[in-house]
């Protein structure tokens, strides 16, 4: 969490302080970031793609953006 948080303000913020603020290693983050992706957070990218064009597809009719009578 502490990582993510540094790799969202980043762009910001200069990331030196960040380490030392949040209590975490420089090695720790940098390890962090080369580390690949969660098996979950892979799936719901996945998911994302696949639902998205199909949501479309039905013109948004199903799911909360549709409208009830």
């Amino acid at each position: 969490m502490r990582y993510g948080l540094i790799e969202q303000m980043r762009q910001d913020y200069p990331v030196p302080p960040m380490w030392q603020m949040l209590g975490v290693s420089v090695s720790g983050y940098y390890a962090w970031r080369k580390r690949s992706p969660w098996k979950r957070a892979r799936q719901e990218a996945r998911l994302e793609t696949e639902i998205l064009p199909a949501h479309q597809r039905t013109r948004a009719s199903f799911g909360p953006s549709a409208e009830t009578s």
